[in-house]
């Protein structure tokens, strides 16, 4: 997963913090458990993970106040080590090196001497990744048998849903393995379909991307077929429809503890973007007010200053004591805003 989904699109200063807060997080669990050299490896997608990980959990992730890459930097507010985000980061290392051995087999020249080099260079720190996933009864074996034979179902004729199939049911793996490291084993049938959904958004985007490329040196590519781009249009995009319809249904289902509208506008609108890029269709009328709404909203819980939640400031009345800008409209007393509690 390496730069599929969007970062942060809400404008709320809070829900920038939280992102920031899970992105730099990873990139210094990646540093303490694999050395300096794997900061380097988060990405947007991985953050995504665990964003979700720490949203399905009952307790809010702890957080603690430390440096991220500079260390004269001034501290700021990272999420403190825990379970997801050792999870986020040891997906993270397996899909380097399926990266690599990918890389070792198709290509050539320097790029696969490049892989060979790598492969040799990270092979305990991809070791200690993959017995962490063992230990957390990951189907490792299953999943990179999946990606190694990725190129087995790739031949002439076949369809984008079969080329795609390897791809999706390792996401779906991978995503609905958070239900284990989360203990909440119940929502594992949701989880797996937005991975699956996603896994098969990705490499339909990869196709869709590298068509022209694959094209001029020989590779496979499930689109090769169609020269017209509208031809490619007309299999790609009812592919990728299917594939959203399904992500948002199940998204919907998931019974969040937190970062809902955060999770959605990475997510469901990040998707919806991914889709136009392909279509070349602006947004409609009625997706523009919903990726509107969304930013409009407050999502910053446990705020200490009604100026960071967008429309809060604007919105809020004070309570009868004018100390207290109570701003959750579900709670009752009377005191409506836009979801937040900023003392």
């Amino acid at each position: 997963m390496f730069g599929f989904l969007p970062g942060s699109r809400l404008c709320c200063q809070k829900a920038a913090q939280t992102y920031r807060a899970h992105f730099c997080g990873l990139g210094s669990s990646l540093h303490r458990h694999y050395g300096p050299w794997a900061r380097w490896l988060v990405n947007r997608d991985s953050t995504f993970i665990t964003l979700l990980g720490s949203a399905i959990t009952t307790e809010a992730p702890p957080l603690c106040l430390t440096t991220c890459c500079m260390p004269l930097a001034a501290p700021r507010d990272l999420l403190a080590d825990n379970s997801v985000l050792r999870y986020a980061g040891a997906v993270t290392l397996c899909g380097l090196s399926a990266k690599m051995d990918d890389d070792r087999q198709d290509e050539r020249g320097w790029r696969k001497g490049l892989a060979n080099i790598g492969t040799m260079a990270f092979d305990q720190p991809i070791a200690d990744a993959l017995g962490l996933l063992h230990a957390w009864r990951f189907p490792v074996m299953q999943v990179r048998r999946w990606m190694a034979d990725q190129s087995s179902h790739e031949y002439a004729g076949t369809s984008l849903s079969l080329s795609a199939s390897n791809t999706s049911a390792s996401y779906g793996e991978i995503m609905g393995h958070l239900s284990v490291v989360c203990a909440v084993p119940e929502i594992r049938p949701i989880l797996k379909q937005i991975g699956e959904s996603l896994g098969l958004l990705i490499y339909t985007q990869d196709a869709w991307d590298d068509w022209q490329q694959d094209r001029h040196q020989g590779k496979f590519n499930p689109l090769q077929n169609y020269t017209a781009i509208t031809d490619r249009r007309s299999v790609v995009l009812p592919q990728m429809q299917q594939a959203f319809g399904q992500i948002r249904s199940a998204f919907e289902a998931l019974p969040l503890c937190r970062n809902r509208d955060l999770l959605h506008s990475i997510l469901i609108l990040g998707v919806q973007q991914r889709i136009h890029e392909v279509s070349g269709e602006k947004p409609t009328k009625a997706e523009k007010k919903e990726a509107s709404s969304w930013c409009s909203r407050c999502d910053c819980y446990d705020c200490s200053n009604c100026g960071d939640c967008c429309g809060c400031f604007r919105n809020c009345r004070l309570s009868k004591s004018s100390t207290i800008c109570d701003c959750n409209p579900c709670d009752g007393d009377g005191i409506e805003c836009c979801g937040c509690d900023c003392s």
